[in-house]
């Protein structure tokens, strides 16, 4: 195929979308700013989202997907996820099983979704905020010489957000859709449209201690030190409770007389 063949289709394409947008006021007319935060320390938080919607359409009938990907150095636990849902938190769906117990180097990223309703705001806007827990894992040891901060920073992005709403999807709007999974908690397949967003951030950071190696040595000979002291004080502990042997009966004592 030649460059000048080539150059007219992707021209034909570019225009083809431009198009099928345009024609599609779901997806034309509709933006959101996403904004989220990440609240408490240590290696188990709570993440919240909170997504304004711009949209000249009733969305009040729409459900909102978040779709969720995060980096091997954290997860969503779906069980913990499912205990808050029956207690009234976000419906969700994990397709894919978490272990709890790995580190981050031998975890892969993890997949999930996210379904809430939006509210009408008074200044037109809709807004949907869900917070969900969200926990880090331990990171590898590295030496402390060539990372003096001992910190690994583990970045959560933006999800993506998509629409869902009872009245469906009209043909303008169909060369947009996602097939993404169901509400309430999947696993079957609906029809998404996808809503473009912005932020004021780039996504929520957390911090997340590392071992340092430089120190190993240290740690072993104490932690070995350590370990047979505590072994020592456990025996002779057990020494002193230890209750004296009874004396053997001699047989120089005679015969024992016999029953009456």
């Amino acid at each position: 195929m030649s460059r000048g063949v080539v150059g007219v289709v992707v021209v034909v394409s570019v225009v083809a979308v431009v198009v099928t947008t345009s024609s599609c006021p779901v997806v034309m007319q509709t933006s959101g700013q996403v904004e989220r935060r990440l609240m408490n320390g240590g290696f188990h938080r709570d993440l919240e989202t909170t997504v304004f919607l711009s949209s000249p359409e009733d969305l009040d009938s729409c459900v909102v997907l978040l779709k969720e990907t995060y980096p091997p150095g954290s997860y969503v636990d779906p069980h913990q996820l499912a205990f808050l849902r029956a207690l009234g938190g976000p419906d969700f769906y994990v397709p894919q099983m978490i272990n709890v117990e790995t580190p981050e180097h031998q975890s892969p990223r993890v997949i999930a979704y996210f379904f809430t309703h939006v509210e009408e705001m008074t200044d037109g806007r809709w807004l949907a905020n869900i917070t969900i827990p969200i926990h880090f894992r331990y990171h590898r040891a590295w030496s402390g010489q060539n990372h003096p901060s001992l910190e690994a920073h583990v970045h959560i992005p933006h999800p993506a957000v998509l629409l869902h709403c009872e009245a469906g999807v009209s043909d303008a709007c169909s060369p947009l859709v996602h097939l993404e999974p169901c509400p309430p908690a999947g696993p079957q397949l609906c029809q998404w449209l996808p809503v473009h967003t912005f932020s004021t951030s780039e996504g929520a950071v957390a911090s997340v201690p590392v071992g340092n190696t430089d120190l190993l040595d240290t740690v072993l000979l104490t932690t070995t030190c350590l370990t047979a002291a505590a072994t020592l004080l456990i025996l002779a502990a057990l020494a002193k409770k230890t209750p004296p042997t009874p004396p053997m009966l001699s047989s120089s004592s005679g015969p024992v007389p016999p029953l009456s």
